[in-house]
């Protein structure tokens, strides 16, 4: 997604901001409609209910607390979603549709968007996916493939404008991270987010700060056993099930990158006791992530 200023709308149909809200970008053609399951009726009377178009169904899955969608795309959403609603199941609770407002996507667009679409969540790992594998890229004109890109692009932005950052990938740029004077407070004027690193006997932890907080990334290790002071455990037990994380001997290892919403729970999962993740994930140079973020006064962060 290339970052620059925009301006999107967001409006309420019902004046209910928990209700149908739908979100543009006001130089563009495509838009999304975000639709609560029980508002499904209020939907299909709706004329984009007719349209072309990719969408998305969203929930939580109970068990492993991890966002599930399912991606798919249909000539006419109305008929779409009543299937869905009468035999997918009681899984999700939401849906959000794409279309554009010129009415000038096709089933081919539809295909090729919906392929993206699947390619890039999946790519991204930050949600369930009830789809499966992503299948093979259509055959599609050069012009377009490129029409699509473009459309995507902006479904991309008003998703996560939303709400739902499914193809948004944890860290956006893998380049070597070099260190900066800079404070990491200020995360616009950085490229790239400064590396820190959890290291202790039988414990290897790296991980970037980012704006949504600090992502562990794959190949870090810890230790398997833990501490009575351990309180974590339910939470690395949930991990281990969903395959991110994965034990080998005395170690655990992280498979993929995983997002803490607060630094202390990534430290506590790899050094297998509590810890204030401010003062133990440090920089290259020494400095502990409480110091490169200003952060005078560390409180409480127990959400992981």
């Amino acid at each position: 997604m290339n970052a620059h200023p925009q301006t999107i709308q967001i409006f309420l149909p019902s004046g209910d901001p928990q209700g149908i809200r739908t979100a543009s970008i006001t130089t563009r053609i495509v838009q999304v409609v975000e639709i609560p399951r029980l508002r499904l009726e209020e939907f299909l009377k709706r004329p984009e209910a007719n349209s072309v178009g990719i969408y998305i169904l969203f929930c939580e899955n109970d068990e492993t607390e991890r966002p599930k969608a399912y991606v798919g795309q249909t000539g006419n959403f109305g008929n779409r979603l009543k299937q869905h609603n009468e035999k997918k199941g009681l899984w999700w609770n939401r849906a959000v549709v794409a279309f554009s407002l010129t009415q000038s996507l096709t089933v081919t667009h539809a295909h090729y968007l919906e392929w993206l679409a699947l390619s890039h969540a999946a790519q991204a790992q930050r949600f369930e996916m009830d789809n499966g594998t992503g299948g093979t890229k259509p055959h599609t004109l050069p012009a377009l493939e490129a029409e699509c890109r473009e459309i995507f692009e902006t479904i991309d932005i008003l998703l996560t404008t939303l709400g739902y950052p499914i193809f948004e990938p944890l860290i956006r740029n893998r380049n070597p991270v070099t260190q900066t004077t800079e404070p990491v407070l200020d995360l616009q004027k950085q490229s790239i987010p400064t590396e820190f690193y959890c290291r202790a006997s039988g414990v290897d932890g790296r991980a970037q700060y980012t704006q949504e907080g600090l992502v562990v990334l794959a190949g870090s290790y810890g230790r398997a056993e833990v501490s009575s002071s351990f309180n974590y455990a339910q939470k690395r037990q949930a991990m281990l099930e969903q395959g991110l994380l994965r034990i080998e001997g005395d170690r655990i290892y992280f498979t993929r990158d995983v997002l803490f919403k607060a630094p202390s729970p990534a430290a506590t999962v790899l050094l297998g006791h509590s810890v204030n993740g401010w003062a133990k994930w440090k920089d290259s140079t020494g400095k502990t992530l409480e110091e490169a973020m200003d952060r005078s006064t560390p409180g409480n962060d127990c959400e992981a």
